[in-house]
């Protein structure tokens, strides 16, 4: 369970200071620094807690996204999110320092939303998609899987294909039905994607 230790620093300065228990590793996070001031050691317990937030309140992408340099018009790239009220940030920070990468940023709407991305294909293969595999998700293991099948394809360089990149897009648009709309539909990608 997590939980807030109290310290008479923290309750003179809150907004400087936070600290909280992970597993049984206290956590600190210094605000003004923007760091992780002792860096936690993520038990087996923490990790499972991970994977159930990230059901909740994660996201696994292949964004299609236009591209005027791309063969095609079109560049797929995937992703990986957190989201988190900006007030929590000291966890997307332990993430972070989990997959030993990864940007935190506000997100355009509400802005005191902060999401955690890992982006790129290797990224993903190598540090996403095994903690996935080895710390189950419920909600959203078919949004995973799918993700998966289009990252490896990626990793065997078959989205330099035409047939390749047909594939992915109909993996992303299979996903898509689970996740939030896209600007484009799959009819225009892969008719643009056969045009070229």
């Amino acid at each position: 369970m997590w939980a807030v230790v109290k310290s008479s620093y923290m309750l003179e300065h809150p907004d400087k200071y936070n600290k909280y228990l992970l597993g049984n590793n206290l956590v600190v996070w210094d605000n003004q620094q923007e760091r992780l001031v002792n860096t936690p050691k993520i038990t087996k317990f923490a990790k499972w807690q991970i994977s159930g937030f990230v059901d909740g309140e994660g996201s696994f992408c292949l964004n299609v996204k236009k591209h005027p340099n791309s063969k095609h018009g079109f560049r797929i790239d995937p992703a990986f999110y957190v989201y988190q009220h900006r007030k929590h940030r000291w966890f997307l920070e332990v993430i972070r320092h989990m997959f030993k990468g990864g940007s935190i940023h506000s997100k355009t709407s509400p802005a005191t939303v902060l999401t955690y991305q890992l982006a790129g294909i290797r990224p993903n293969y190598e540090k996403v998609i095994p903690f996935f595999k080895k710390y189950h998700l419920i909600t959203k293991q078919k949004q995973f899987e799918l993700f998966t099948q289009g990252v490896e394809l990626m990793m065997q360089k078959k989205h330099l294909t035409t047939s390749g990149k047909i594939e992915l897009v109909e993996i992303a648009f299979e996903m898509n039905a689970i996740g939030k709309g896209r600007k484009w539909n799959k009819k225009e990608v892969i008719s643009r994607i056969l045009r070229d």
